[in-house]
This record gives C-alpha cells, structure tokens and sequence, in this order.
C-alpha cells in the first residue's frame, strides 16, 4: 500500500510541474515577450511576438484568465486568424470569444479543451506562427 500512495503522489506531482515553466517556455521563443496587462487582474499574463527585423509587433496569447495553469486548468486566449479560431471551435480545443483587428481572433480555451503540455505548446506555437508571419 505504501508504494501505491507513493506512485499516486509522484504521478501528481508530475502532471502538475509539467505546467510549471510553461511562461518560461514560452518566453524562450524568439521575439517573445511578456507585457503588463493594463487591467491589474492578479494572475493575467500577456505575452507578445515583437520583431523588430521584420518589423512584427502582435498579441500572441494571454494565460491566467479562467484558472491557474496546471494540468487540470488553464486559463487561456489565444489570438489566431479567423480561419483558424474557427478550427479551434470545431475541434473542441477552443470558442471565439471577439473579432480582432486585420481578421483575427481572440479565442478563449476553456480549462478542460487541452488534455496535457503537448496540446498547450501546440496551441501556442500556432498562436506564434500566426503572429510572426
């Protein structure tokens, strides 16, 4: 019995330190940068893809919403062309939320549509994709 509780507890552990450096990854990416969101919500994070080289400057994506980022929640928008947040709705990953100037989106992913880390890298390497082309 001791090892099942013990297996349980990292297996925890595990999921949830998986979202631990998620910002950090996220800032690894070139031109990535994180911006102070003006409402002063507690917990909201916006980051954005500033390009000085090819003169690109875009919110990319916007965490802290809903919930704390952890492997149950997470507390997401993204920002993605129409066609693309359109997809997002069909397949389950997300909902658009408003209209965005040049025809984009703002799509919110609610807290149960990304299943682990790989899901929420993807959506957000999408979201860069977007904004650096």
């Amino acid at each position: 019995m001791l090892r099942r509780r013990i297996a349980v507890e990292i297996d925890a552990v595990t999921r949830e330190s998986a979202f631990d450096d998620f910002h950090d990854w996220l800032l690894s990416l070139p031109w990535v940068t994180e911006r102070p969101y003006s409402l002063g919500t507690r917990g909201v994070r916006c980051f954005e893809v500033d390009c000085e080289p090819l003169d690109r400057r875009q919110l990319l994506l916007i965490t802290g919403l809903e919930t704390r980022l952890d492997a149950h929640r997470v507390g997401l928008a993204v920002i993605v062309p129409m066609d693309a947040a359109r997809h997002l709705e069909e397949i389950g990953w997300g909902r658009i939320a408003t209209p965005m100037p040049r025809g984009d989106a703002l799509v919110t992913v609610p807290a149960d549509a990304l299943a682990g880390r790989q899901e929420l890298e993807a959506l957000a390497l999408t979201a860069y994709s977007f904004a650096m082309s």
